[in-house]
């Protein structure tokens, strides 16, 4: 990203730096929010299916590789153990034959009769003859030596014969050979003082000559062929090398040696007790870096606890796997730009429905609602489709009926105007006929002029639609003053509205048109009757009541299709205010009274949009 040094900043004016700024926090937002949807679908899907490719290729790789190991591990170990199965038979072979010559009659006397006596000169060719013998008869053997305590003449055959001790004495593997009675000395170079001018790498088993009371009378040594070593050690396997260990972990025999680029003995004998500890030894197997990693995987046989131990290579045993690695990322590849493909396409799918709509949107927005979608869709894109051309349709219908009231609210704000001059008149016409009556001795006639100038005055309220619950109180009490004047107290009328709820809002005139129709179509063939006018607090509303004792009705529903058109208006002008949560509820029985209950909101102060009051009020259900 390019950035701006302090010194260019600074000249830069204060609309290149806003828009320097706005562009840095662009660049810094979600890019989910910045970009098209058909980028995000298209990005999106290919992060996604690149990782789920990789990871199903890494895992795959993983998992074939550690099978590849595996099965090298267990194949190698099993072919280690036949190996030493082998090796077990030869050695118990040599054991075997050394035994039956050191026990041989002819080496027992041979070594107990005097250095230079006539008997023992004479058997020297014999002794020689059967010592070269094993040579000759047994694969792999290179020689027999028998070495004579306190001989100091030589006598042999080729590399059999008979050696003075002290040869041997003087061999750096005499300390091991002391101390046993018979040894496997593993790899050296043949012992045979200056006499004899080989000097052949072989293996060597040493076992002590004893005389029939225990007494060492010589040393008994089987010389083996390294080559015969390397025939039981050698297999079909493409091993970097493949050792033979003693007890003590020993080099016995090294058939590194035989390949030019194997690792030799000596490179891994320093880590190899660290290597093979008890842990590992257990697991017959370990992985260890040298010049390069390698696998070490071991055998231990049972009976001499000689120890065959592999070393391969780490790259020969993955190199099938690298073939499959090959494989898997060719394939790989082939799914990314199949995915490629596949996203491309369907990004388009699914982004050219939401363009289609972006578009009806847009015209939408400059005024045409008259836009419609052509709807091809049944699954989510249709119902997004289905719905916006139905907004439209509310939207136009509903653009319509605001310019229809607006056009009756100018006609009625018009007719507000013309009809402002008229109460004057009426006020001033009711007060001349009021003096008039008084001076005619119309008491009463004063009176009920009096009164219907007081409900002409609240009912008019200087064009307020809603009034306090005092002033609606004095307007249906001058009414009920009216109507005791007219029926000379034949319907009596008790009004019970507590003065706690004086102060709140409700439409004018609102009680006066259901006490008239309680007059004029309750009582209309009767002398006398009862009204009831109550009223009580809810916590969220406030509940009116008017109760009469009149002839009632069988059909409630016609109280609004009465003569009196003012019940239908109070009805008209709640639901109206405030929705269907409120309203007028009418329950009549024939012949016992009518009982009309209206509920309206608590109102504390005169609302400015009735409208959005009724919006509040329309998720309320309404309590009859």
């Amino acid at each position: 990203m390019c950035t701006i040094d302090e010194k260019s900043f600074n000249l830069l004016t204060d609309n290149q730096v806003t828009n320097y700024h706005e562009t840095k926090v662009k660049v810094m937002k979600n890019p989910i929010k910045v970009f098209s949807l058909q980028a995000n679908l298209f990005t999106s899907f290919i992060i996604i299916s690149a990782i789920l490719i990789l990871t199903l290729g890494i895992t795959s790789y993983m998992i074939t590789n550690q099978e590849v190991v595996d099965k090298t591990i267990s194949s190698r170990i099993l072919l280690l153990d036949e190996i030493n199965k082998q090796i077990d038979i030869q050695l118990q072979a040599v054991e075997y034959d050394s035994l039956v010559v050191a026990s041989h009659p002819l080496i027992v006397e041979y070594l107990q009769e005097e250095e230079n006596s006539f008997s023992r000169i004479e058997k020297n060719e014999q002794v020689i003859d059967l010592l070269s013998r094993q040579s000759y008869i047994k694969e792999g053997i290179h020689s027999v030596q028998l070495y004579a305590k306190g001989s100091t003449n030589n006598y042999y055959s080729g590399v059999n014969g008979i050696f003075a001790y002290s040869i041997l004495e003087q061999s750096p593997m005499y300390d091991r050979i002391q101390h046993a009675d018979y040894i496997w000395l593993g790899t050296n170079k043949l012992i045979n003082g200056s006499f004899v001018q080989r000097k052949d790498d072989v293996v060597s088993f040493s076992r002590k000559v004893l005389s029939p009371e225990g007494k060492e009378l010589g040393v008994l040594v089987f010389n083996i062929n390294i080559s015969y070593m390397h025939k039981l050690l050698s297999s079909k396997a493409a091993d970097d090398g493949r050792f033979l260990l003693d007890t003590n972990a020993r080099l016995i025999v090294d058939s590194s040696q035989v390949k030019s680029d194997a690792l030799p003995y000596s490179a891994i004998s320093e880590a190899l007790p660290d290597i093979m500890n008890q842990d590992s030894f257990q697991k017959q197997y370990a992985i260890h870096h040298f010049d390069e990693k390698q696998l070490l995987v071991w055998s231990k046989q049972q009976r001499t606890q000689w120890v065959s131990l592999d070393l391969i290579s780490w790259t020969s045993i993955t190199a099938g796997s690298q073939k499959i690695k090959n494989t898997i990322v060719i394939v790989a590849v082939i799914c990314v730009l199949l995915a490629i493909t596949f996203a491309y396409f369907l990004a388009r799918q699914f982004v050219h429905p939401i363009k289609g709509l972006v578009h009806a949107m847009k015209h939408l927005k400059t005024g045409r609602l008259n836009t419609r979608i052509d709807n091809e869709y049944d699954n989510e894109f249709g119902y997004l489709n289905n719905h916006f051309n139905n907004m439209a349709i509310n939207i136009e219908e509903l653009i319509d009926q605001l310019n229809r009231k607006n056009q009756q609210k100018r006609e009625a704000d018009i007719k507000v105007l013309q009809e402002q001059m008229n109460p004057h008149f009426i006020y001033n016409t009711l007060d001349v006929m009021n003096w008039q009556a008084i001076e005619a001795g119309a008491g009463e006639i004063s009176r009920m002029l009096s009164l219907l100038g007081k409900m002409l005055r609240i009912a008019l309220s200087s064009g307020e639609s809603f009034i306090p619950i005092r002033k609606e109180v004095e307007h249906i009490t001058c009414y009920v003053e009216l109507q005791k004047i007219r029926y000379q107290d034949q319907i009596h009328i008790q009004l019970n509205i507590p003065e706690t709820i004086y102060d709140y809002y409700l439409p004018k005139l609102i009680l006066q048109p259901f006490v008239e129709n309680s007059i004029i179509h309750g009582f209309h063939s009767r002398r006398k009757g009862f009204i009831a006018i109550r009223a009580m607090e809810l916590p969220e509303a406030i509940v009116f009541m008017v109760e009469d004792n009149g002839h009632g009705m069988e059909d409630t529903a016609k109280v609004r299709e009465q003569q009196h058109h003012g019940v239908r208006n109070v009805s008209e002008r709640i639901d109206l205010y405030f929705g269907a949560a409120y309203g007028v509820k009418v329950e009549s029985v024939l012949d016992q009274g009518t009982t009309i209950t209206i509920t309206i909101p608590k109102l504390t102060t005169i609302p400015l949009d009735w409208e959005r009051l009724r919006e509040g009020h329309e998720g309320h259900e309404r309590k009859d």
